[in-house]
């Protein structure tokens, strides 16, 4: 039923009395409550309710949607809605002035907004039954996520635009910049919403938990709508959030807010087709875009479906009338020149560039046009400049600092550079156009791959089995070192393996490949071991060398069968064996067989897999390799397991740890502490697993494998649940949880939830426990 209205005086003003008669048109009304006016009027029962309270004055939106929703005629309440403003305008002042003026500070809507309308129905109807929830305690968050090109600005304006009458204390919008240089702080952030808000600039307070304060006291009775543009993630936007009801909070965001308590997140996807083609209607013209319907629906096939990218193109045939559509399908076909195509419109901007461009000193000139072509990576330090350029670190450290300053290259963090897709592309026709002929791609191709190689062999000595040398002088000293290098550098040093090869290298796209192959096995990056790997088998192929081609092939199978493409990992690793056989090379033997018995351990082929292994201890017994033996004893436990035979496969593990010791690789012994304790889950025997696993928990420290830490925490603190161990299993996952969040690793998300749940699981009876071996 809700709480009666308060009582009005329609003597003491125009505005009592307009709010009267809007009660009287309400009871002279059928179906006259608040809720039913809303589910006509589209507005919530509180903002139809405030419109006839006689505190504030309504909106004219607000009114004639509150007219409508009574029967009566909105025309002739627009008409009593300007004499309102008019009386109250000349009526004299019945209190003080704010101390502000109330914000609103949201963008215009786009008068061709197209698409969305699913999205913006539901978070309407979300915000619209919050608000009137009586017995609501905290604010209403709305998260809008995606990735870049999917309008996720646009589309929280329309939102705000739609939702602004509900907020009569003020809307703000502020751009938190997460993912530039330029990125607000949570604390800039508040400060400018507490000025914004009205309070005095000598009384803002400089402590941050004052500050934030400060904010919640400034919004406790208010109704204000908070819009917070590319926000970088949960963390900055916690701080933001008002500690009342009574306000709004949409925020966007590259990240997936998912830890953003309280919030309703929405990911936006590109357009529908139907939408794509609205909005190229909407944009170059609906009678044009209806003519060429074939072309129209190729064109946002090209543009990806992305809001941006149509919003452009739409843009270009607007401004060329003389176009059809199918002139610009045409010109986008060319994949190569489809980015500038897109971009070309913004003359200023480019125009913008080559003045920047043009006021450089000639050694900036050289490091902006090499980094732009010859660097395909995402982003890159000092040294990758002082080697494009062929100078020291500090000239070119030196260098980059003056392109951030001249906006040609961005700075996202200490030592970081980066530079947009289309100074790229600008960078790249200057170097075309000035350019001297130069070893500079080669010096950067040496400097990853020698780098590359010394840093694979600080984690993993024994990987190395080609001719790879390592640079002297590399940066990376320790196993940390090479770790951290190597997550830093993973996705430039794959987009370098591909420009190696495109550019005629073969030579350095194998052997980069190769080098860093070692660190994909120790951090499980399968994908990326498989796609570097197929680019370094061809180029390996290219240069005839059947020895190098058939030792990256059984790297490459190893990838194919972690991903579960034991079939193509098959394929491989026969090639290989019947290479190895024909220039009797033992060692690359024992190798494709072990490999060999592990795909088929994964088609489930135990027999097979079995046979392999056997035949490759042989192999290696004879040419007195312990690696090889290691790994040919390794080889016949996963295949006794896959028989149920774990005590047998216990042997085999041990036996291994054994060779790995003797030759003194930490990261084989490991590995074989990991296999020991998962075979002791399956035999029941808790106790042992948690021995070993405490085992290779010690040597992931000692060579600082991260990962490997983090999960055997994680397992280990699994195991002392069970055992009853309840404080040592909180422990475990407490230290594991950060390690795991900070690589990325999806484990994490089980570790925290294990911590939530804690002690009100029961543990597990103690014995057997059916898992997967780790193959």
């Amino acid at each position: 039923m809700g709480r009666p209205e308060q009582p009005i005086d329609p003597g003491r003003g125009p505005l009592e009395q307009f709010a009267q008669r809007l009660r009287e048109l309400r009871a002279a009304a059928p179906g006259s409550t608040y809720r039913a006016m809303a589910a006509r009027a589209h507005y919530s029962a509180s903002t139809l309710a405030r419109a006839a309270s006689g505190r504030e004055m309504p909106s004219l939106e607000v009114v004639q949607a509150y007219a409508s929703a009574c029967g009566a005629d909105p025309e002739a309440w627009t008409r009593r809605w300007h004499r309102l403003q008019r009386d109250v305008a000349g009526a004299p002042a019945r209190s003080a002035p704010r101390a502000a003026p109330l914000p609103y500070q949201l963008p215009a809507d786009l008068p061709d907004f197209a698409g969305r309308e699913a999205e913006t129905a539901m978070l309407l109807d979300t915000v619209l039954d919050a608000l009137d929830e009586p017995d609501r305690r905290s604010p209403i968050v709305i998260g809008i996520t995606g990735g870049p090109g999917l309008g996720k600005t646009t589309f929280a304006v329309h939102l705000a635009q739609r939702l602004a009458p509900e907020f009569p204390d003020g809307q703000l919008f502020i751009n938190m910049r997460g993912f530039d240089e330029r990125r607000l702080a949570p604390e800039t952030v508040l400060r400018q919403c507490v000025r914004t808000l009205g309070h005095p600039d000598e009384r803002v307070p400089a402590d941050f938990d004052e500050l934030a304060s400060a904010y919640r006291s400034l919004l406790r009775h208010r109704r204000c709508l908070l819009v917070f543009d590319n926000a970088r993630g949960e963390a900055d936007l916690r701080p933001l959030l008002p500690g009342t009801p009574g306000c709004v909070v949409i925020a966007t965001s590259r990240g997936s807010l998912v830890g953003l308590e309280g919030a309703q997140t929405l990911r936006l996807e590109p357009f529908s087709a139907a939408e794509s083609l609205e909005l190229l209607a909407r944009t170059a013209g609906a009678v044009r875009v209806a003519a060429e319907p074939v072309a129209a629906a190729e064109l946002a096939e090209q543009c990806g479906n992305l809001p941006l990218a149509l919003r452009i193109a739409g843009a270009r045939l607007a401004s060329r009338p003389q176009w059809k559509v199918g002139t610009l399908t045409e010109r986008f076909r060319d994949e190569r020149r489809r980015l500038s195509e897109l971009e070309a419109g913004d003359l200023q901007l480019m125009e913008a560039f080559s003045m920047s461009y043009r006021a450089l000193e000639a050694g900036e000139r050289l490091v902006f046009r090499r980094l732009g072509a010859l660097f395909p990576g995402l982003d890159f330090g000092p040294l990758v400049a002082a080697r494009l350029a062929g100078i020291p670190e500090a000239d070119a450290e030196d260098r980059l600092e003056t392109l951030v300053d001249a906006n040609l290259v961005e700075s996202p963090g200490p030592g970081r550079y980066q530079m947009h897709d289309l100074l790229r592309l600008y960078a790249a026709t200057r170097w075309i156009a000035e350019d001297e002929p130069d070893d500079a791609a080669r010096r950067l191709l040496a400097w990853y791959t020698g780098t590359a190689a010394a840093a694979t062999r600080l984690l993993m000595p024994d990987w190395f089995g080609l001719d790879v040398p390592a640079l002297p002088d590399a940066s990376v000293t320790t196993a940390r070192d090479a770790l951290h290098w190597y997550e830093r550098e993973r996705h430039n040093i794959n987009a370098l393996v591909r420009f190696a090869a495109d550019a005629g290298e073969h030579d350095y796209a194998w052997r980069l490949a190769y080098a860093a192959g070692g660190h994909c096995v120790l951090m499980r990056h399968w994908q990326s071991y498989a796609s570097s790997g197929e680019t370094a088998l061809a180029s390996a192929k290219r240069t005839g060398d059947a020895a190098v081609a058939a030792a990256l092939a059984v790297n490459l199978a190893e990838a194919y069968t972690e991903l579960r493409r034991p079939d193509e990992a098959v394929a491989l690793l026969e090639d290989a064996v019947a290479h190895y056989e024909d220039v009797r090379d033992a060692a690359g033997l024992v190798q494709a067989l072990c490999g060999l018995s592990h795909a088929c351990v994964r088609r489930g082929r135990v027999d097979e897999a079995l046979e392999h292994a056997r035949r490759a201890y042989d192999n290696a017994e004879r040419a007195g390799t312990p690696w090889g033996e290691g790994s040919s004893l390794c080889a016949i436990g996963r295949a006794y397991a896959g028989e149920g035979r774990f005590e047998m496969a216990l042997k085999m593990f041990r036996a291994a740890l054994d060779r790995s010791e003797v030759i003194g690789n930490r990261w084989a012994q490991m590995r074989s502490f990991q296999v020991i304790a998962e075979t002791c889950l399956e035999m029941g025997d808790h106790r042992r697993a948690a021995d070993a696993y405490g085992s290779a928990l010690a040597l992931a420290g000692e060579i600082g494998d991260q990962l490997s830490e983090g999960r055997f925490r994680y397992r280990l603190g699994n195991l002392r649940f069970d055992l009853g161990d309840f404080a040592g299993a909180r422990e475990e996952w407490r230290t594991a949880e950060p390690v795991l969040a900070a690589l990325g690793d999806p484990l994490a998300t089980a570790v925290r939830r294990r911590l939530a749940e804690g002690a009100a699981r029961v543990p597990r009876p103690v014995g057997r426990h059916p898992r997967r071996l780790p193959a």
